[in-house]
Formats: C-alpha cells, structure tokens, sequence
C-alpha cells in the first residue's frame, strides 16, 4: 500500500479548505453551546420567578418548553448542521482523494449503498434474515487484478415481549456489526467453505471438536494441521478436498494475520468464486475528528493506516499473488 509521503501531494489541494470548514464548526459549536446555557439558564430564572409570582400554573410549563424547544433549534443550527457540513465535505473531498490515491475504479458511497447487501446474503455467513440494516461508507474498487467490495454494516432482528400486563414490547438485538468486504478470488468454487471463529475449543480444547460439527447442515467438519488456525477457527464445507485447496499453509497464516491485525473476530467464506470477510467491530474507520487539524501529520497518518487495513486486506491476503483462472 502507498505511504503518506507518495499520496500527501495530491491531499494537500483538498485540505485547506476542509480544515478551514473544521474550524468554522468548532467556533459554531463553542457559540451554539454557550448560547443553549443561557437560553436555559434564562428559562430556569422565568421558572422559579413565575412559579413565586403567583401567576397560572400553566405560565411556567410554557417558559420551560419555550426553553428546550429554542435549545433544540440552537443544537440543530450551531453545532449539528455545521459538523454535519464539515462531515460531508471531508466524506466527499477527503476521503474519495485518499482512495482514488490508493485503488482503482473507486465508487464511494459516505451514506452506504444497498447494493452490498447482495454480497451480504451471497456470503452465507449470516442465516438468520435480518429485521432492521444500517449502512454507511460503501467503497467498490479495483486493487491490482482483484476487485473489492466493502462497507460498515449493521444488522438486527427484532424480537417482542410481553409484560404481565398485557403491554407489548419490542427487543432489537444485534446480529452482526462491523466492516463486512467481498473480493474476487479468481476461482469457481465447486461447493462452500466456511470459516468461523471457534469459541468451543478455544475453551474446551481438543473436546470442543464434538460441539462443532454442524448439526443443522450437510457440510462436514474440516480438520486442518496448523494447531493455531485450528484453535482460533473452526471450519465446515461441503467439499472436504476444495477447502483444504483453498486453505493452504500459506493461506492459513495470512487469514490469522489478518485477525490479529484487527484485533477482533474475523469470519470467512468461500463461494461463488469470491471471498467473504465480516469483522465484527464497533469501530468507525471513516469518520472524521472534529478537534484534530488536518493538518496534523500523526493524525493523517493514523488514518491512512486505517484505510490501508481495510483495503490492504488484498495485500494481506495475497489475492493478487494467487490468481486461478476461472473455469
């Protein structure tokens, strides 16, 4: 992946104007927040003073929602508007500079594209539908011959309760959260291959192999020879001689590099002749700090590295090393 230095010169047209927008927010924001302290201070006095007043009753509701409704239209104009601008600016500007730097045929979409959710069903990762999907910062490219597909994605289900009495309640529950991405792996596969994080042996060691094999499922469980794959993933295809075709030693060490370099829980699949990745992660790799300067080296460069963690994952992979042409 590029360094700051090579991309830096072509960032340097886009940041003046960005880090002038920051600082604009921050000045909105600081006046937008003294402004909301007085004009509820102001309330509170118009309280207590009708309230010892002996005026109607109603007189002191009236002053306090005349109050928090002006703080709600100072919170929506001096500090949500202008950091949503200056958000949108560095999404737009910034960001689609810094990938176009990076990769290939880049399409950018800050508020997501649905689209992904294609690949997302395609994965067979999650089986149980989901009942509510939130997405944002969908990126399509093309890093050297391998296409790249990967977004923030959450997905819930919903379920409801009942109290005793009678009172329905409804329950959302998270079923996967994180940075989800689809690469072309440059093979037809025959059947499907899944690679999941492995809680049972983790735990229970090498007892923990009876409560993985797949219950609900025709594909078999697939015992590898790398003790430290084995003990972070457990893995079910339905074609035992492709997967460990697929699953190569070499393969084998980069998928557990790459769960170390996220620090997080890392699952695969294989078919359809594209890999599969969903990070479950609550971190927000795309957004902007409203208190650092763009101009700040540190701070460019930490977020050059997130970039190049996420797309880097073809590097990481060495999906442009092995290409397989497809049949």
């Amino acid at each position: 992946m590029k360094t700051l230095d090579q991309i830096l010169p072509n960032l340097l047209v886009t940041i003046e104007p960005i880090e002038k927008q920051r600082l604009e927010s921050i000045q909105s924001r600081n006046q937008g927040y003294l402004a909301i302290a007085v004009t509820l201070a102001l309330g509170g006095i118009g309280v207590l003073a009708s309230l010892s007043g002996g005026l109607p009753p109603y007189v002191p509701i009236v002053l306090g929602i005349v109050a928090l409704l002006t703080s709600g239209i100072l919170f929506a104009t001096w500090i949500h508007s202008p950091y949503a601008a200056f958000r949108d600016r560095f999404k737009n500007d910034f960001i689609g500079r810094v990938l176009a730097s990076i990769a290939d045929e880049v399409q950018y979409f800050p508020a997501g594209n649905d689209a992904i959710l294609q690949d997302y069903k395609a994965s067979e990762l999650f089986p149980k539908a989901y009942d509510r999907v939130s997405i944002e910062d969908t990126i399509f490219c093309r890093l050297g011959e391998t296409d790249l597909r990967l977004s923030e994605i959450h997905t819930e289900y919903k379920t409801t309760s009942t109290d005793k009495d009678g009172n329905t309640q409804e329950h959302w529950h998270t079923l996967f959260r994180g940075l989800f991405l689809s690469a072309d792996f440059h093979k037809e596969f025959h059947g499907r291959t899944l690679v999941r994080t492995d809680f049972a042996e983790k735990r229970l060691g090498v007892l923990g192999r009876f409560f993985q094999k797949p219950i609900f499922s025709s594909d078999q469980l697939v015992i590898l020879e790398d003790p430290d794959f084995e003990r972070e993933f457990v893995v079910h295809s339905s074609d035992q001689i492709e997967a460990r075709y697929i699953l190569s030693t070499s393969m084998m060490e980069k998928m557990l590099e790459l769960k170390h370099r996220f620090a997080s829980d890392v699952e695969y699949s294989f078919l359809h002749s594209r890999m599969f990745i969903a990070v479950s992660t609550t971190r927000n790799f795309f957004e902007p700090k409203q208190s650092v300067s763009l101009t700040d080296r540190e701070y460019l460069q930490d977020f050059l590295d997130q970039t190049n963690l996420c797309l880097g994952i073809v590097e990481t992979l060495g999906l442009n090393v092995r290409i397989w042409s497809k049949r």
